[in-house]
C-alpha cells in the first residue's frame, strides 16, 4: 500500500484514531465477556477460557491491522512487532525481567516459611497443563493487549508525545480500559493496572520490540493464573500475600524498571 508525501492531510487526528480504537478494543472485550456468558455461564470454565482467548486474538489483529493502514496510513511494522525469528530473544529477556526477580524472591520468602508451594499432581502432567495455559495466556492477554496498547497506541502517540509522556499516556489508556470491561474494578487494581502497563511501556521504548512486553506479559499472567487456584497443579498457601502482592509484583516492578534505567544510560552513552 502506498503512503503519501505528507500523510498528515489524509488521515484523521490522533485523538480521533484514538478513540475510535479505543472504543472498537472496549466494546469487542465486552461482546466477548457476554457471548462468554450466555454460552458457557459466568462462572470459569476451560471452555469459557478458550473462547474467550481465541476470540480476543481473531478479533484484536484485524482490527488494528485496518487501522494501521486506513487511519494511521502507517506501516505495520512501525508497532515493532518483529518476526518471531528475531523476536524470542526479547521475548525471553521481556519473560526474564519479571520472572527472575519473582522466582527468587518468592523461593526465599518459601524458605523462610511466609509461604506453602504444595504440588498436588505428577510433574509431566503440571509441565503439560502450564504449556496449555501458556497458549491461552498468550491468546488471551499477553498478545492481544500488547498489540494494542503497547503496539498500537504506543506508536501513535509517540509520533506527537516525548517518550515519557506515551509511556504515561498508554498507561492511562490500558487503565481505563480495565475499569471499563469490569478488570479493574477497585482502587487498588486500578493502580496496579496503571503500574503494570507503565513498565510494560517503559520495556517496549528502551528494547523497541513488542516481543519483550509480551514476554514479561506471559510470565506474570502465567504464574498468577497457575497459582489462582483454577488450575489444581500447585497449591499455594500465601496467607499474608507476600508472594502475591510483594514476589510477583513489587520486587519485578521495582527491579526491571532499575534494569531499564540502566540500560537506557548506557544506550545514551554508546
Amino acid at each position: 500500500m502506498a503512503f503519501s508525501a505528507n500523510p498528515e492531510h489524509d488521515r484523521p487526528a490522533l485523538v480521533v484514531r484514538t478513540v475510535i480504537v479505543f472504543v472498537a478494543v472496549t466494546v469487542w472485550w465486552l461482546l466477548l465477556y457476554r457471548g462468554a456468558d450466555m454460552v458457557f455461564g459466568a462462572e470459569y470454565s476451560r471452555g469459557r477460557h478458550v473462547a474467550i482467548a481465541v476470540g480476543a486474538t481473531l478479533g484484536t489483529v484485524p482490527l488494528i491491522y485496518v487501522a494501521r493502514q486506513f487511519l494511521d496510513r502507517r506501516p505495520w511494522s512501525g508497532l515493532e512487532l518483529s518476526p518471531v525469528g528475531r523476536g524470542w530473544r526479547a521475548f525471553l529477556f521481556g519473560a526474564a525481567c519479571w520472572g527472575i526477580p519473582a522466582f527468587l524472591s518468592a523461593a526465599v520468602m518459601i524458605w523462610f516459611g511466609w509461604a506453602e508451594l504444595t504440588v498436588r499432581a505428577p510433574i509431566p502432567q503440571t509441565l503439560v497443563a502450564m504449556l496449555a495455559l501458556l497458549a491461552l495466556v498468550l491468546l488471551y492477554e499477553a498478545f492481544p493487549e500488547e498489540l494494542i496498547f503497547r503496539g498500537y497506541f504506543f506508536a501513535n502517540l509517540r509520533e506527537r508525545w516525548p517518550t515519557a509522556a506515551t509511556v504515561l499516556g498508554q498507561a492511562a489508556l490500558f487503565t481505563a480500559w480495565g475499569v471499563l470491561i469490569g478488570a479493574a474494578g477497585s482502587l487498588e487494581r486500578a493502580l496496579f493496572f496503571f503500574a503494570f502497563s507503565a513498565v510494560q511501556g517503559a520495556l517496549r521504548a528502551t528494547t523497541g520490540n513488542l516481543w519483550a512486553c509480551i514476554g514479561f506479559h506471559a510470565a506474570f499472567q502465567l504464574t498468577t493464573q497457575f497459582l489462582a487456584g483454577k488450575w489444581d497443579y500447585l497449591d499455594l498457601d500465601d496467607p499474608d500475600r507476600a508472594i502475591i502482592e510483594l514476589a510477583f509484583v513489587v520486587i519485578p516492578f521495582t527491579s526491571t524498571a532499575l534494569v531499564l534505567w540502566l540500560r537506557a544510560r548506557k544506550q545514551r552513552q554508546s
